[in-house]
């Protein structure tokens, strides 16, 4: 008889764990991370009779955590994508509306100002036009001011985020090393069954840390999981754990290194995080924020170069030569902290035509041989000082580099040639009248030398154009005189006709208009590099005369070169040899066409990267999420069970007080 009681005992006890289980599930149905559980039960070892094997009951083997591994991996590994994403599309998102608003942007301050050019070009003796063009200067300045400002905060945010995502990173590696050594004590003191609740725990843990970093584990034989991010960093080892931390660049002291420090030491691990919010914050800065502010920086450096060099060309209505409307950038490149010479690099912008979008890296390679990598896409420049110091390498990407002496082999310097030109420039005239709108020399025509009247022909002479304003304005004399003659030379035949020049260069000029009537160009280098045609049929003694353009209020002839910079092909000729292949406005609409793209694309992947997500986490949740519905049947069939074995409790008793009835009697 007390063979029925232990298996109705044993049933009780059974059905009463699973109860207890499925009501541990229902309890839990809305708990964050929970996987299910279910009691396992399994026959208790039979007795022999002499009959046979007669069985015993049941008992219960375990609590089983109903989850899938595989599931849970992708889950974290798509948790991690999608963070990455969002963060970057939030970003990128903010940076594309500022930079393509049509009252913020910089396109409708860049046609303003050339549209104020135009109307000076058109008058250039108002001083209320010129007044216009000097205030569309200020506020061209200060569009690229805020321009640059919008980029600076969003750079301080970027940084203040990655530190605190840095934080959190430490505080979940903290508790995963807690948990895992909770756990290695719970299955030590359980003999090896797994406690359930704390790998959920653990399972938490790791959801939260993949959002904001990509992450591997590694299983050990203790029940312990080791934790590796980015590239094979481990974070957490069992239950030791490492820290990440964030620090200033040493290549640019406005953004923020990765730091990880562990038993070995600290050291940068920047390029090597991905994935996660960082992952996310590191690609926006690498791939948006930093080339975008280059771009800015490359279009303030592009129309304040142009218009500046134009400017120094012309005469203002001051009557003197045109000084600059833009300040000039600086570019300060910046020593490694490890370098062990004392060796300086300076730069300065040989060609804005040439510039890039990118930083650069100097490395030394011992003696006097060094490496320029571009940045962006790893190109390299080798340079051989020779041994003369301080040396100035030729045009590089429209920079020159001076290089004060032979470092030490690696020391590393970073140039940055544009990423501060935007919050650099300034307006450096204040009086409307310094616009030099008119051309510094002009041509007349004289009286004919021989007849004392008015030029006779039909020769006509260009006006001058100078490249530079090497002995100008003219003096000593102060004009330049070209007289045309059949016999130039003089020796007595008409074999040699051209202009016989007074003043200026002197000499002789060759010019038959019996084959250049239709045009021949020439130079004086020495004086602006002016530039000049003559063309058609010039009467014996006929004169042109190139002189200073003295009250040359009405000319208007520099100001149309200013105005024009706007539809030429100024900028991105990025290598020396090249021409430039775009406007300034093309250069700026390439910025916000590449972080427009850049945003339209990573908002694509984010969409699919949730829809992929989403998918996991369902298939997930069937394995491992609490039906209601399901544990409710449960509920009765294990209390139904439950009952049942009560039963043959109250059975095998029965049986027992009638076996007791019986001997009584």
């Amino acid at each position: 008889m007390a063979g029925i009681l232990d298996i109705g005992v044993s049933a009780l006890l059974s059905f009463q764990n699973s109860l207890n289980t499925t009501g541990h599930n229902i309890a839990n149905s809305d708990t964050e991370g929970y996987s299910r559980q279910r009691t396992l039960h399994a026959t208790q070892l039979p007795e022999l009779r002499g009959y046979g094997w007669l069985g015993t009951g049941v008992k219960v083997t375990g609590v089983e955590r109903l989850t899938d591994q595989f599931l849970s991996t992708q889950v974290r590994a798509t948790q991690s994508v999608s963070s990455q994403l969002e963060l970057y599309v939030d970003y990128a998102s903010r940076l594309d509306n500022v930079l393509a608003d049509p009252n913020i942007g910089l396109d409708p301050a860049l046609q303003d100002f050339f549209n104020a050019m135009q109307v000076m070009a058109d008058d250039p003796s108002s001083v209320p036009s010129r007044q216009v063009l000097l205030s569309e200067s200020g506020s061209l300045v200060d569009r690229f001011h805020d321009l640059n400002r919008q980029f600076t905060d969003m750079r301080i945010n970027l940084n203040k985020q990655m530190g605190a995502i840095t934080t959190e990173i430490n505080d979940i590696a903290q508790s995963l090393g807690r948990v895992n050594k909770s756990i290695v004590e719970a299955i030590g003191a359980s003999g090896g069954d797994d406690p359930n609740d704390l790998l959920d725990q653990r399972e938490l843990l790791l959801a939260e840390l993949s959002k904001r970093v990509d992450l591997a584990v590694v299983p050990q034989d203790d029940g312990s999981w080791n934790v590796f991010i980015g590239k094979g960093q481990a974070l957490v080892m069992g239950s030791n754990v490492a820290t990440v931390g964030t620090r200033a660049s040493i290549a640019d002291v406005s953004e923020m290194d990765v730091i990880f420090t562990d038993s070995l030491g600290s050291r940068v691990i920047t390029d090597q995080m991905s994935g996660g919010e960082i992952g996310g914050l590191i690609d926006f800065r690498d791939q948006v924020l930093n080339p975008g502010q280059n771009q800015l920086g490359l279009v303030a450096i592009g129309i304040g170069e142009r218009i500046n060099a134009q400017q120094l060309l012309g005469m203002n209505l001051n009557g003197t030569l045109g000084s600059k409307i833009f300040s000039s950038p600086t570019i300060t490149p910046v020593s490694h902290s490890g370098n062990t010479s004392a060796v300086t690099v300076s730069a300065s912008i040989a060609d804005s035509g040439n510039l890039t979008a990118s930083g650069y890296q100097l490395e030394s390679g011992g003696g006097n041989l060094y490496t320029l990598t571009r940045l962006n896409d790893g190109k390299t420049f080798a340079i051989n000082t020779g041994g003369t110091y301080p040396y100035t390498t030729a045009e590089i990407d429209g920079v020159t580099l001076t290089i004060s002496g032979a470092a030490t082999l690696g020391d590393k310097f970073f140039v940055q040639p544009t990423r501060n030109a935007a919050q650099q420039i300034s307006l450096q005239i204040t009086d409307p009248r310094e616009f030099a709108a008119a051309a510094p020399l002009r041509v007349k025509q004289s009286t004919n030398a021989d007849s004392g009247n008015l030029n006779a022909g039909s020769g006509a002479l260009s006006q001058p154009v100078v490249s530079n304003v090497t002995n100008l304005p003219l003096t000593g004399p102060s004009s330049i005189t070209l007289e045309w003659r059949a016999d130039v030379d003089g020796n007595g035949t008409a074999d040699d006709p051209g202009f016989r020049v007074t003043g200026g260069p002197g000499g002789t000029i060759a010019y038959d208009p019996a084959t250049e009537s239709s045009g021949a160009n020439f130079t004086f280098a020495a004086y602006g590099g002016m530039t000049f045609t003559v063309s058609g049929v010039p009467a014996e003694g006929d004169r042109f005369i190139i002189e200073n353009n003295s009250n040359g209020e009405g000319d208007n002839r520099n100001a149309l070169a200013m105005a024009a910079i706007q539809q030429q092909n100024t900028l991105l000729g990025e290598t020396s040899g090249v021409a430039e292949t775009a406007t300034i406005q093309e250069a700026y609409g390439l910025l916000v066409s590449d972080v427009g793209a850049k945003t339209r694309q990573a908002k694509i992947n984010s969409e699919a990267s949730d829809g992929l997500l989403a998918r996991h986490q369902t298939s997930l949740s069937s394995v491992a999420g609490v039906n209601l519905d399901e544990e409710a049947a449960n509920l009765i069939r294990y209390q139904q069970a439950y009952q049942a074995s009560a039963q043959v409790i109250s059975v095998a008793s029965s049986l027992f007080e009638t076996l007791l009835g019986a001997v009584q009697r």
